[in-house]
């Protein structure tokens, strides 16, 4: 998804999507040394990315985040209490159509991220590596519809390592988008090398009015 107000401070190598160069996954996702960090029952360790904006509305239904937009057309990200580095990312998605949607990796305050999409919409995208207020598109992935069920949950695993980093994302236990981060034109990297994670409610008119984007069984594997 875009967020308004981009600015773009650096030069990217813009690409489509492609799994070739990525080591095969299970269709079911080994999650050996993971660990949970949503509870399936409190928002506990979680919080609203205040200093973005403190629109959005968050809350837990059948074991599951639900995020919704509130007021109506207005939305933000919920956020983890806690900061990453370098990790994997575990979650299962469900949206309905059209819904607007991202996870967010090394959030700064100001929503400078890494986000992957889950943009469930007219020429949305599934997977694509997205730079908020850092470039915007830093690699497409048009395929990612392909493996995407719109009527139930969807496994999501992405990895992010080093700086710049290397960001994998794998759809359903298949591998879809292998992205190499770059330097800025200034020589430092776009993002800092460690920040908050976030799920994204989507402002704007991509969101149809009650409908709910549900995130459940995230657990992250931290990396040295």
């Amino acid at each position: 998804m875009r967020l308004s107000n981009i600015v773009p401070v650096v030069l990217f190598v813009i690409g489509v999507c492609q799994a070739a160069p990525m080591p095969a996954a299970e269709k079911t996702a080994d999650l050996t040394g993971f660990v949970n960090i949503f509870n399936g029952r409190t928002l506990d360790g979680w919080r609203k990315l205040s200093s973005y904006n403190d629109y959005g509305q968050w809350e837990v239904i059948d074991g599951a985040i639900a995020g919704d937009q509130s007021p109506e057309g207005e939305g933000g990200l919920l956020v983890t209490e806690k900061q990453y580095s370098s990790f994997e990312i575990y979650a299962e998605v469900k949206t309905t159509y059209p819904q607007d949607s991202g996870l967010f990796l090394r959030v700064q305050p100001n929503v400078l991220s890494y986000q992957i999409t889950i943009d469930h919409r007219p020429e949305g995208e599934i997977g694509a590596v997205y730079i908020p207020l850092g470039g915007g598109f830093a690699k497409h992935c048009y395929e990612g519809f392909s493996f995407w069920d719109p009527f139930d949950y969807n496994a999501m695993r992405v990895r992010i390592e080093g700086q710049p980093p290397r960001i994998q994302v794998w759809l359903n236990g298949r591998p879809i988008n292998d992205y190499q981060g770059v330097l800025g034109q200034d020589g430092k990297s776009v993002v800092p090398e460690s920040g908050v994670i976030g799920i994204q409610v989507h402002p704007g008119e991509n969101w149809r009015k009650g409908s709910k984007v549900l995130f459940r069984k995230i657990a992250v594997k931290e990396l040295k």
